[in-house]
């Protein structure tokens, strides 16, 4: 069974690849954020709206540089989720826990259709009461 880490590109090479373009990535990050914060004050509207571009899109860069962080930790035998390391005990005894549950569960639907199967039964066996017509009698009007 292939590891969360394997479909995604995190496991084995690809995490040093990954950690290599990662690194990059937030060193030209750390250029374009330094060329902001070192430009002079702006002057007019126009340039504002240039500014407040360019802050919006190296803010985007940055989310997507910080998404690409905790597919290098997942590399290690850690669940991304919730860093909790794969015990393939712990999976057997949920598995099995699933599987009483379940089958707990199809105990209860069995009955329950056999008590709806029990109870249908008698209605069609049952004399209908005063002023009841059967279904498809004669006498409506």
């Amino acid at each position: 069974m292939a590891r969360h880490g394997d479909e995604t590109g995190a496991g084995g090479e690809s995490a040093g690849w990954l950690g290599h373009v990662c690194a990059r990535l937030k060193a030209k990050v750390d250029e374009a954020l330094d060329a902001v914060c070192d430009a002079p004050k702006v002057e007019g509207v126009a340039e504002a709206e240039k500014l407040a571009r360019a802050v919006g899109v190296i803010a985007r860069a940055a989310r997507a540089v910080a998404a690409l962080e905790p597919r290098l930790a997942a590399d290690s035998e850690e669940d991304e989720m919730g860093g909790r390391i794969y015990d393939p005990e712990e999976d057997e005894r949920l598995r099995r826990e699933l599987a009483a549950h379940c089958d707990r569960l199809d105990g209860i639907i069995e009955a329950k259709r056999a008590r709806d199967a029990e109870g249908s039964a008698a209605e069609a066996g049952a004399p209908q009461g005063a002023g009841e017509r059967s279904p498809g009698s004669a006498d409506e009007t």
